[in-house]
């Protein structure tokens, strides 16, 4: 990784300078042109001056080479010759024929060109035009603003280069060790010594964030695990409590016919009814154990779109004779199709329909509404307080006592709704506040009305 790191950082260096040198060659460019703007316009103005004049061409010369420092003003004629120079040592047997600014000049044009003096070893732009016949003009002006703005860059640059090096290689030790204290940490984390683990950079705050999430999900894990496993536990020991109970009826009422003890018919008719009854209640607690392990693991039942109304209707029909008997009014409203089985839809809504009877006031009433991804079945009976609200749907899990009634189940109608409901990818919830009433809401996102 370190190397990786190098690399990266040079690349970056690299980049980085080479966007320099870029700048650094534009304001080259930017100053080159301003020179060049600067002589155009002074070598326009001579030309103007040199014909109205009645001085001599050295004199003029040396008037104009004053405007700018450093500036060279030279008259030649087109055949090359120098007729007069601002220079007093300049070399009047030399011929500029073939210069390049002399031959636009020559066509008519101002002519422009960047070289290096044979006199001076200095870049020097030179631009030249034909003022009148047979005679051209020419300034010249050493660009050392220029050469020397390149010499201070270029020591810049070596200096950042230089800057750059050191950085990098404090940078890179300052975040080794950061890693290792960082990885130390994670270490730290994954043995249980830690419960947060700060991120020495932010960028490895989301994949941190993500290993503290994993391992309080295996914590949670763990902790539903044994939650399941006192559920078991407290399933056998429910379920053998429903069951040894009516056993011990049973029994009791098998030994009184057994020994005779039961001398009338009627007190034989009691004892046999009695057993009846209490057989009836274990066949209930069995066949609801056998419905919450099919809900809970899937049933054979081919799933598919169906409409709920139907099936809540057929439960409604079912129950009006119990209903009835405490005035209690159940109605429907609404539609939806949803992908169950129909198994699983009479499970849902008895489960549901029955508990709200069971539990409703006399005069009250049930609301079964359907719509969009949504089942709500509201009673206004005696409700659920708040400390058993939150375990209404554990197995066997029943709040009798708390609703004072004598009519009681198995326990296990809400957690088979609930497992059916949830193998579907939907979520089921309740509220509900003491003697106003009960409502559960059903949602599912594969629901749609009709």
């Amino acid at each position: 990784m370190k190397k990786e790191l190098e690399a990266v950082y040079w690349r970056g260096i690299l980049i980085t300078l080479a966007m320099a040198m870029l700048v650094i060659g534009g304001m080259v460019k930017l100053k080159m042109d301003d020179t060049r703007n600067n002589l155009n316009a002074i070598l326009y103005a001579a030309s103007r001056w040199t014909l109205d004049s009645n001085e001599d061409l050295q004199s003029l010369a040396e008037d104009i080479a004053g405007v700018l420092p450093c500036m060279r003003v030279t008259y030649m004629m087109d055949s090359g010759l120098i007729l007069a120079d601002s220079e007093q040592d300049a070399d009047f047997s030399t011929n500029h024929y073939k210069d390049k600014e002399i031959t636009a000049a020559r066509r008519g044009e101002t002519g422009r060109q960047f070289r290096i003096s044979s006199e001076s070893a200095a870049l020097i732009l030179y631009m030249a035009k034909r003022i009148a016949p047979q005679l051209i003009l020419r300034v010249s002006y050493p660009v050392l603003e220029v050469a020397g703005m390149l010499l201070i860059y270029g020591v810049l640059l070596l200096l950042v280069f230089l800057v750059f090096y050191q950085l990098q290689k404090r940078a890179i030790a300052r975040f080794a060790e950061k890693q290792s204290r960082q990885f130390d940490e994670i270490r730290k984390l994954l043995d249980g010594e830690t419960q947060y683990v700060e991120a020495v950079f932010p960028e490895f705050k989301p994949y941190l964030d993500g290993i503290s999430y994993r391992i309080g999900r295996l914590k949670e894990d763990r902790q539903e695990i044994l939650r399941t496993m006192n559920l078991r536990s407290d399933f056998v020991a429910n379920a053998s409590h429903e069951l040894r109970s009516p056993l011990t009826s049973v029994r009791g009422y098998a030994e009184l016919l057994e020994e005779g003890l039961a001398d009338t018919p009627e007190e034989q008719l009691l004892c046999i009814q009695t057993i009846r009854q209490e057989c009836d209640r274990m066949l209930t607690v069995i066949d609801d154990i056998l419905r919450l392990s099919k809900a809970e693991r899937g049933t054979s039942d081919s799933p598919g779109r169906r409409a709920a109304a139907p099936f809540a209707e057929e439960i409604r029909k079912a129950l009006l004779p119990r209903a009835a008997k405490k005035g209690i009014d159940i109605r429907i409203s609404g539609n939806m199709e949803i992908e169950a089985s129909e198994k699983d839809l009479w499970e849902i809504f008895y489960n549901l329909m029955d508990n709200a009877v069971r539990y409703g006031r006399k005069g009250g009433y049930v609301r079964v509404s359907l719509s969009e991804g949504r089942i709500v079945v509201e009673d206004n009976g005696i409700g659920i307080d708040e400390a058993h609200a939150g375990r209404i749907f554990e197995q066997f899990y029943r709040v009798e006592d708390a609703r004072n009634t004598d009519e009681g189940g198995t326990g296990l109608g809400l957690s088979i709704v609930k497992a059916i409901v949830e193998r579907r990818g939907g979520t089921i919830s309740v509220r509900s506040h003491p003697g106003e009433g009960t409502s559960f809401i059903l949602e599912f996102a594969s629901a749609k009305p009709i």
